[in-house]
């Protein structure tokens, strides 16, 4: 059974329409890039997977469990369960700017799963020692580079014991020296088999990490396979010229 499972997905904003009858799954331990043009509907599938976005047609299930489906979303208190196995690492970090890094890390748990404070601050030792950064415990957001605020972020989402990681587009904020050390981690997690699905234009992580790529344009995947596939023989004309122009680039 898929870890995450999405069927005919629609959404639009007014007269716009971002995702069009989007269909894909995701197995346990597999790394899914999602690669494609700005404004391709990426972002709004992935916030559409943690019910940050509402669709407005299709099917979503999370580790079996339903979270909308054709269109009829289901109680809060499944919502909740469903989404609870499901975290997120955002472009532009998200950190609490007045609280420390350790109680950035603590804050969910203690609110939302009512942990306790033993098991709590084990878990921010191990997951900051996961990400290199134990000795920025007590250090605030704005003492720490782009890249240590993204691993920050990473260690938090991971607090609350996901099943799967969704990452949207996590190093286009950063410049190319701490875009390496966030891979890394991500890298990491790979080796580590967590379930993730990357919105990303790092085509060499894509190429090197993922299991499965996905090509979206204009609210459609247009293709989808290994990095090999698509990378070496994509059989769309609008990826070979994506990835052309994005290659030449990088």
């Amino acid at each position: 059974m898929p870890v995450l499972k999405a069927k005919n997905l629609k959404k639009s904003f007014g007269d716009l329409c971002v995702l069009r009858d989007i269909s894909f799954e995701v197995e346990k331990g597999e790394v899914v890039a999602v690669i494609g043009p700005s404004g391709g509907g990426k972002s709004t599938l992935l916030r559409s997977l943690i019910d940050l976005e509402k669709i407005d047609g299709g099917s979503i299930w999370i580790d079996g469990d339903p979270l909308v489906e054709n269109g009829i979303y289901c109680k809060p208190a499944k919502i909740a369960a469903a989404t609870e196995k499901t975290g997120m690492v955002f472009q532009h970090f998200n950190l609490f700017p007045h609280l420390t890094v350790r109680k950035n890390l603590e804050l969910a748990p203690k609110l939302v799963k009512k942990q306790d404070s033993k098991i709590t601050a084990d878990d921010c030792t191990r997951y900051l020692n996961k990400v290199g950064l134990s000795e920025k415990a007590n250090s605030y957001p704005r003492e720490l580079s782009g890249g240590q605020k993204q691993r920050v972020a990473i260690a938090r989402a991971l607090m609350m014991h996901p099943d799967i990681l969704l990452f949207d587009e996590p190093t286009s904020a950063l410049d190319p020296e701490l875009t390496i050390e966030v891979l890394d981690t991500m890298k990491q997690l790979a080796r580590d088999s967590m379930t993730m699905v990357v919105v990303t234009h790092e085509m060499s992580f894509a190429r090197e990490v993922a299991n499965k790529v996905i090509f979206m344009d204009q609210g459609v995947i247009l293709e989808e396979g290994t990095p090999e596939q698509i990378f070496s023989h994509p059989t769309q004309s609008r990826t070979k010229e994506f990835l052309n122009s994005i290659l030449k680039g990088q």
